[in-house]
């Protein structure tokens, strides 16, 4: 791809901006202050394997950032001309980034955030930073240490790198604090807790070991953490509460406590952005003493056993409160604000430059996001990859390539796509097809040249994973839908752990899901259900009904078992054909998926629906017999209709039969299993009822809020982040003549979603 003419800038920021176990918030503050003292500043975000963060989480005020126009967000390969190129944590480049950026500068600044990590690094493996900082902003760079500790670890490990006349302290966040509670109470209130959930280990006393300092009952302990994170046994003789941090937020989290318990250790993190909170807002930090050298007498210093009786001590000491929280206020206004942030820079650059931007489309060049699906037995992997591709900004140009026999249904949405067979196309042995989609898909990531891969399936296959590690700076990002069965495909599973985003598609029966996914799933981006078509994208009833040769003024009644592929369902369809057939104002229409196989002779007077998708013909029908196939499940729900659910059982299927369960018992639907469908015929009959019909309609609009907003938005957002991110990852080698050994884990068949937005 051609490169733009240079993007020119006062500053040029290569950034992790995400939250975990990185400065975002504080990085964000620094750059909003320069924005705010004239300055242009572009940021391109690089996501480093060696920084844990939560993937999914964008820093709130680098993303207000870029939404208000004040930080230009960069994308891979941007040429750049600018006064100061800033790199903030030495981590990025603790491997080669290759060709994200081609910079030009005055200066090269690169701070030191982590001296714990630093110091572990073997001179080579120093020497190799040094190389990627050079190689990647053209130059030889300043060293920053953020604190006087980081500065001792630069003087340690590499005493002849040139370093800045001052350390580049931290910009603390601004507080969002509206109310503080006092400590007017009974008892002191200790805080434990991170900013972000990525941050090592919660708790700054082990919970595993009983938490000792949780026995003083003159205490209230507050936790702050992940809800399914460890936490003290109950009951213990000091109140203790628990704070979900999906219920909480930090900021809100430091309005309820006195004293907040930092848990890292100084040579680890010299300056935690929640101890930089917590002295904004009015809360004491609780610190190992090696905090000394950056906090001085700001904080309450001690062993982790040492919390509680420090705590009453503070809370018995009037005046030592008022002391510290003073001088922890004076501390940040003096050291850790936008203002001396602003002027480091200013006396390494000078002023603002006049008109330093070129045109804003150079920052977000096109690209192109690979879709790769299995084959599945209805749509259900293709259909939600479409619903996300549709919504993808304009300069991502989405690409397929599929197992499934239907994947040409992309070509009328104005996409490429081509069809991969899947090894039982031909009866191919499993691993000898792994090979060979190895090098399938290594020739489409070189020919498209994507900035991410998009798998949806159960599975992700060996020969995907080979490939995938041809091309380490292609974004990784896997559909991952739940409801798989007990014990199925766990080996897959920790695969998860290899893509940079794994998203979960909603399911409103979730609280029912007790497969192996669950445990999975904080490490997922949970999205609201997804949905191929938005409401104001389906046909209303007069034209649907016009389309498929209905009258609207009947009782209209869609069948739409599946495929039939793994199933067979033409008993329950011949069933209910028979018993609507014949009935006066009764109007029936059979579903027929492409890839099923021959086309079913039908009654007089039943029309056929065999147009993709089906969803946008739903607005016809009154009531429907279906299958509870993911995509099928929440069209229905999302336009209301009253339906009998027939779940596909197949042990290789996702559990169709809790939607089923979730649908009956909230009077949704009703459910009827293909093993007892001497109940078909009473469900047909209620629903045919005008008075259980209304009924119906009124218990969706109680579920309506959960389907108001289409998940295919929210992860079409989360890819598109990942377009515009350098993914930064060593993978090892192989030698591709080495003959590869039979996989013992070797793929079970992709069969799932019969019927899942069929076509």
């Amino acid at each position: 791809m051609a490169r733009s003419s240079a993007v020119r800038l006062d500053v040029f920021v290569l950034a992790d901006i995400r939250i975990g176990d990185v400065a975002a918030p504080c990085h964000a503050a620094m750059l909003e202050g320069l924005a705010k003292a004239g300055y242009r500043v572009g940021v391109l975000p690089v996501a480093p394997a060696e920084i844990k963060t939560d993937p999914y989480a964008i820093d709130a005020t680098y993303c207000r950032l870029f939404e208000e126009g004040r930080l230009r967000r960069l994308a891979p390969g941007v040429q750049v001309e600018c006064g100061l190129a800033l790199g903030l944590d030495a981590r990025l480049f603790s491997v080669p980034l290759g060709n994200v950026c081609s910079v030009k500068a005055d200066h090269r600044v690169i701070t030191l955030e982590r001296p714990a990590d630093f110091a572990s690094m073997t001179p080579t493996q120093l020497e190799c930073v040094a190389e990627n900082t050079g190689e990647v902003l053209g130059g030889p760079v300043l060293w920053a240490p953020t604190t006087r500790i980081g500065r001792d670890a630069l003087s340690y490990c590499v005493p002849h790198w040139p370093t800045t006349k001052t350390d580049w302290l931290p910009t603390v966040p601004s507080a969002r604090i509206s109310h503080r509670e006092g400590t007017e109470r009974a008892r002191p209130t200790v805080g434990l807790g991170h900013h972000a959930r990525a941050r090592s280990g919660p708790w700054i006393v082990s919970v595993a070991a009983g938490a000792r300092a949780f026995r003083a009952a003159n205490v209230l302990w507050r936790l702050r953490a992940a809800p399914d994170a460890d936490r003290p046994l109950w009951p213990q003789a000091a109140p203790v509460e628990v704070w979900p941090d999906d219920q909480i937020g930090f900021f809100e989290f430091l309005g309820k406590i006195d004293i907040l318990a930092n848990g890292t250790q100084a040579a680890d993190d010299p300056c935690p952005v929640e101890v930089l909170c917590a002295l904004q807002s009015g809360v004491v930090p609780f610190l190992e003493p090696a905090y000394r050298a950056v906090f001085a007498g700001t904080a309450i210093y001690g062993r982790s056993s040492e919390i509680a009786q420090r705590a009453l001590e503070f809370h018995e000491t009037p005046s030592l409160v008022a002391d510290l929280r003073a001088g922890g206020k004076e501390l940040i206004d003096k050291m850790f604000t936008a203002q001396a942030a602003v002027s480091r820079v200013r006396d390494l650059i000078g002023k603002p430059r006049d008109n330093p931007y070129a045109p804003a489309v150079h920052a977000s060049p096109g690209k192109r996001v690979l879709f790769y699906s299995t084959n599945g037995i209805g749509l259900g992997h293709l259909t939600r990859q479409l619903a996300i591709a549709r919504r993808l900004p304009a300069h991502l140009t989405p690409v397929f390539v599929s197992h499934s026999r239907a994947v040409d249904i992309v070509h009328r949405y104005g996409y490429s796509g081509e069809h991969l067979p899947y090894h039982s196309a031909y009866g191919e042995r499993k691993e000898h097809w792994d090979v060979a989609l190895t090098d399938a898909l290594t020739a489409a990531l070189d020919f498209y040249d994507p900035s991410a891969l998009v798998f949806d399936g159960n599975v992700p296959f060996l020969g995907l994973m080979r490939a995938m590690d041809t091309r380490p700076d292609v974004a990784r990002v896997w559909i991952r839908r739940a409801f798989w069965g007990a014990n199925r495909d766990l080996d897959a599973l920790d695969r998860g752990a290899t893509f940079d985003l794994v998203v979960e598609p909603g399911e409103l029966a979730w609280a029912r899901d007790d497969g192996p996914t669950v445990a999975y799933r904080p490490q997922a981006l949970l999205v609201p259900p997804v949905r191929l078509l938005d409401r104001n994208q389906m046909l209303d009833r007069q034209a649907a009904c016009a389309q498929l040769g209905l009258d609207a003024e009947h009782v209209n009644v869609l069948v739409a078992l599946g495929s039939g592929n793994n199933t067979d369902t033409s008993r329950m369809a011949a069933r209910t054909l028979a018993h609507l057939h014949g009935r006066s104002g009764v109007g029936t229409t059979l579903a027929e998926w492409r890839i099923a196989g021959e086309s079913t002779d039908l009654p007089a007077g039943v029309t056929r629906l065999t147009e993709y998708p089906f969803g946008k013909f739903l607005r016809a029908f009154d009531i429907a017999v279906a299958a509870a196939g993911y995509n099928t499940f929440t069209e229905h729900m999302a336009e209301g209709l009253p339906t009998v659910w027939v779940p596909n059982e197949h042990a290789q299927q996702d559990r169709q039969i809790l939607r089923g369960r979730f649908a009956e018992a909230n009077g949704l639907g009703c459910l009827v299993r293909h093993r007892a469908d001497f109940g078909l015929k009473p469900a047909l009959d209620r629903l045919l009822d005008p008075g259980t019909r209304e009924v119906m309609r009124a218990a969706h609009a109680g579920i309506a809020n959960h389907l108001a907003e289409n998940g295919a938005t929210g992860a079409g957002e989360a890819i598109a982040s990942l377009c515009e991110t350098a993914m930064v990852r060593v993978v090892p080698g192989r030698d591709d003549d080495e003959p590869q050994p039979d996989d013992p884990d070797v793929e079970s068949d992709e069969v799932d979603d019969v019927s899942d937005s069929p076509a």
